[in-house]
């Protein structure tokens, strides 16, 4: 079975923990300290250890008495819920590698850093498709722990373009429907003209947006020329152009206009954005830009 990632990659992610803005209810102990005032730091109670579990939680002496490793929780520990929400719009299945590629590798690696460090990985797709995992629609059954990243990989090995309500349509369907408030991380290419007021209605909702937006280089700085007759991926119109050096300076002004709307947008919902390009490095991006960036502590 393909787990996706290289062994570069699980190296560069181990380690690393999600660090939101928010505070957020949890449903089960966890690993993650909350932010609430009044709890304190209070042992709560032994529970059996499983693999992926934080060792500095090991409680060594009642391992070397009875040689059965029993972790600590504390009464103010709580999972953190995670949703890993991909985008299948076809134009997600464009260049080489794909920018759906590309968002498989993404959303893996964000998962298993969740996994790692017990929070509650909810795999999601837009539209919100039949999810393979337990059969759920729309949004996968919670995982955890990092036994579970096998499924998660699975789960990314299936996702195909799919066609069906503009991604304006699939997020706003997202945001009214019934889930615990989290943090979603959403990959897609964004291209929806609609998509930063959608940005504004999850931040609404209660939820903290982490969205990285994948494009390829042909997208960000077209090398074209002459007359061309281009086809929507989305809804098969037909557009025909001459891209000339007038043509490419007015697209280029607009891209960049929409990707500042969108960035603007998650930044007023207290939310994260960043621009991956499908040609760079996936461990140079969450070893240092998006630590630096403050999207994971240490």
């Amino acid at each position: 079975m393909s787990l996706v990632l290289s062994p570069e990659e699980f190296r560069v992610l181990d380690g690393l923990r999600f660090a939101p803005r928010k505070s957020f209810s949890g449903r089960v102990r966890g690993e993650r300290l909350t932010k609430k005032k009044g709890i304190s730091i209070e042992f709560a109670d032994y529970r059996e250890y499983s693999e992926g579990d934080d060792l500095r939680h090991l409680d060594w002496n009642v391992l070397a008495r009875l040689q059965t490793p029993m972790m600590k929780t504390y009464q103010d520990e709580e999972d953190l819920a995670v949703y890993v929400v991909v985008d299948l719009s076809p134009s997600m299945d464009f260049g080489e590698p794909s920018k759906l590629t590309v968002g498989r590798q993404l959303a893996c690696m964000f998962g298993y850093i969740g996994l790692c460090n017990q929070d509650a990985i909810y795999p999601a797709t837009l539209p919100m498709v039949a999810n393979p995992i337990k059969g759920i629609s729309g949004v996968g059954a919670g995982l955890r722990g990092r036994s579970s990243y096998p499924a998660l990989a699975r789960w990314t090995t299936t996702l195909q373009p799919a066609r069906g309500n503009s991604l304006a349509m699939s997020l706003r369907e997202f945001a009214t429907a019934r889930l615990r408030q989290g943090l979603v991380i959403l990959i897609t290419d964004s291209l929806d003209p609609d998509a930063p007021s959608l940005v504004r209605s999850l931040g609404g909702r209660g939820h903290e947006l982490c969205m990285v937006q994948v494009l390829t280089p042909e997208e960000i700085d077209p090398d074209v020329e002459g007359d061309l007759r281009l086809l929507d991926a989305e809804t098969d119109a037909v557009v025909e152009i001459t891209a000339n050096s007038l043509a490419l300076e007015g697209y280029k002004k607009n891209l960049n206009a929409h990707l500042a709307a969108i960035n603007e947008a998650c930044r007023r919902i207290g939310g994260r954005y960043t621009l991956v390009r499908t040609d760079e490095s996936l461990v140079n991006l969450f070893k240092e830009r998006l630590r630096r960036e403050g999207w994971f502590a240490t």
